[in-house]
């Protein structure tokens, strides 16, 4: 059984027992659960369902892990010849969910 789920304006492919990273998911402490309503669609070993554009009483309840960050991102501007350089870093925040429970 897997649900397809949108959360932080991305779409994940999930089933249960599984942990995956999403974006930081804001007002949230370690070892809470989260509930996922805005489930598209959900397969189990019958039939398919598909939400338009979400599935009506389907959610996906998970654990809050952790938030972290991920490694560091450089991003550098060059211009030759011109002694034009700048180099900026970047750490994007990201909360470790663990599935427990899909309810379709």
């Amino acid at each position: 059984m897997y649900a397809i789920l949108e959360i932080g304006g991305k779409q994940y492919k999930i089933s249960e027992g599984e942990a995956f990273k999403t974006e930081l998911v804001k007002n949230a402490k370690e070892g809470e659960q989260i509930v996922i309503d805005k489930v598209l669609a959900v397969k189990n070993d019958k039939d398919l369902k598909i939400g338009s554009p979400y599935l009506e009483g389907a959610k996906v309840t998970a654990t809050l892990v952790e938030n972290g960050r991920y490694k560091k991102v450089i991003t550098v501007k060059f211009r030759r010849r011109k002694g034009y350089r700048r180099v900026k870093n970047h750490r994007q925040w990201y909360s470790l969910l663990k599935v427990e429970k899909i309810e379709a």
